[in-house]
C-alpha cells in the first residue's frame, strides 16, 4: 500500500468539459473563465477585491510592489518555508531579515518581531506553515503600530479561518497558491487578496499584465474600445495574469472545493487526537480560535530519536512522509542575510510531515500514526 505525501486532484471529465469550450472559441488568454473564476472566490472570501494569477509567486511579487519595496529596504520574513516565498525580495533588491519561528508551531513567533523593525522595515512577510494560521491579529497589529505592511503567504492554508473569519481578513495582503499540489489546482496559479483600498486593487489590476488595466480598455458591455496599446502605460508592470485554460481547470475544481478542505481537515484532526497523549510525537500548536487545513500534517518527534532513519523506514514501507521544506537562511542566494535562528533550526531538525490530504480516509490516517509511533518505540529502544 502506498501513501503518497501528494496527491493532485483533478477531476478529469469536469476538467474537459469546461476546457474544450475555450479551445474551440480560439480565445484562451484572460477571459470569461478566469473573471467566473475570480467571482467565485470573490465569494468564497467574502472579499471585493480578490485578482486570479498566474502563481502564488507572481501574487507575492505583486504584493511587495504594492508596498513600494525598493532597493535596500528591509522585509521581515521566515527562513521556515519554500524558498519561493522569499526569492520574491530579491526582485526588488530588498534585504531579507529573518525572523525566528516558535518551534512548536513552526510559524513566525510575533514577540521576535518587533526587535527587528529598523527605519528600513517595508513590510513583513509571515507563512502559515502547513496550513496553522499564525497569531495573525498579533502581527497585524505589530505592523500597524509600526506603519509597516503586512503580507501573509497562505499557500498551505486556503479555507483556513482565524477568529472566526478567513485569514485574509488579518492581512493587508494574502497570497494563496492554486498550485498542482495544492488543495485546490488550476495546474498552476495563485490569488491575491488586496486588504487595503480599492486604489490598490486597481494599481494591482495594472501591474499585472505590463501596467495596462484591461478592464479599462472595455465598455459597459464589455467589449473592447479602441486598442489597448495606445494607453499610456504609467507603471511598468509585470505579465502575471491567468489565462482561460488554467482557469477552466480551477472551475472543474469548484464542487469538490469543500470535500477536499473537509478531509485534509478531519485528517489532521484525527492525527492530533492519535498523536495527543504520546511521548514520541507532538502536533503542532496554534491559535485555539483558528481552524487550520492541513496541507500537511506536521509534528515534532522527541529529541533522542533518530528523524533522519525514522524517515527512512517510513519511506521504505511506502508512507510518502518528509520535511516539505528546508530553512531558507542556510541557502547561498540569501548569505547577506544570515543569522542564527535557533528556534528554526530545532524545527528544522526535528520535525516530519506526514500525509493528510483527501486521498486518504480514517483507516489510512490510523495505519500512518501506529507505523510512526512504533518506529519511534523501536528507535528509542536501539537508542537507550
Amino acid at each position: 500500500m502506498k501513501y503518497p505525501m501528494f496527491k493532485v486532484h483533478i477531476d478529469t471529465a469536469g476538467a474537459l468539459e469546461q476546457i474544450e469550450p475555450v479551445l474551440n472559441s480560439g480565445f484562451v488568454n484572460e477571459g470569461e473563465q478566469v473573471t467566473e473564476l475570480t467571482n467565485y472566490f470573490s465569494e468564497y472570501f467574502q472579499h471585493n477585491r480578490v485578482m486570479a494569477l498566474n502563481s502564488c509567486t507572481s501574487a507575492l511579487t505583486l504584493a511587495l510592489k504594492l508596498c513600494d519595496v525598493m532597493p535596500d529596504d528591509e522585509i521581515i520574513a521566515t527562513s521556515m518555508t519554500c524558498v519561493a516565498s522569499n526569492t520574491p525580495i530579491h526582485t526588488f533588491g530588498a534585504k531579507v531579515i529573518w525572523a525566528d519561528i516558535n518551534h512548536k508551531t513552526g510559524n513566525i513567533e510575533p514577540d521576535n518581531i518587533e526587535k527587528l523593525i529598523t527605519p528600513k522595515t517595508k513590510a513583513l512577510l509571515c507563512v502559515n506553515w502547513s496550513g496553522l494560521p499564525c497569531d495573525l491579529e498579533k502581527i497585524y497589529n505589530i505592523c500597524e503600530e509600526n506603519n509597516i505592511k503586512f503580507i501573509q503567504d497562505a499557500a498551505h492554508s486556503m479555507g483556513a479561518t482565524y477568529k472566526g473569519k478567513q485569514s485574509h481578513h488579518f492581512a493587508h495582503y494574502t497570497c494563496y497558491s492554486l498550485q498542482a499540489i495544492k488543495h485546490i489546482t488550476t495546474g498552476d496559479g495563485g490569488l491575491l487578496v488586496v486588504n487595503t483600498n480599492d486604489d490598490d486593487f486597481q494599481r494591482a489590476k495594472a501591474l499585472k499584465w505590463f501596467g495596462i488595466d484591461r478592464d479599462s480598455t472595455k465598455d459597459e458591455k464589455g467589449e473592447w474600445k479602441g486598442q489597448r496599446w495606445e494607453m499610456d502605460v504609467v507603471e511598468a508592470g509585470f505579465k502575471f495574469h491567468m489565462n482561460n485554460i488554467t482557469a477552466a481547470i480551477g472551475l472543474s475544481q469548484i464542487p469538490h472545493m469543500g470535500e477536499i478542505i473537509d478531509t485534509h481537515r478531519r485528517n489532521g484532526l484525527l492525527y492530533e487526537e492519535l498523536f495527543s497523549d504520546e511521548r514520541f510525537v507532538n502536533g503542532l500548536s496554534y491559535p485555539k480560535d483558528s481552524s487550520p487545513t492541513f496541507w500537511v500534517y506536521t509534528a515534532i518527534l522527541s529529541e533522542h530519536l533518530d528523524r533522519d532513519k525514522i524517515l527512512q523506514e517510513l519511506n521504505d514501507e511506502g508512507i510518502n512522509a518528509g520535511v516539505v521544506h528546508v530553512p531558507n537562511h542556510y541557502y547561498t542566494c540569501f548569505k547577506e542575510s544570515f543569522t542564527d535562528l535557533p528556534e528554526t533550526d530545532y524545527f528544522s531538525k526535528h520535525q516530519i510531515s506526514l500525509p493528510c490530504g483527501w486521498w486518504l480516509d480514517e483507516k489510512d490516517i490510523r495505519v500512518i500514526a501506529n507505523s510512526l509511533l512504533q518506529k519511534c518505540e523501536e528507535n528509542s529502544n536501539i537508542r537507550k
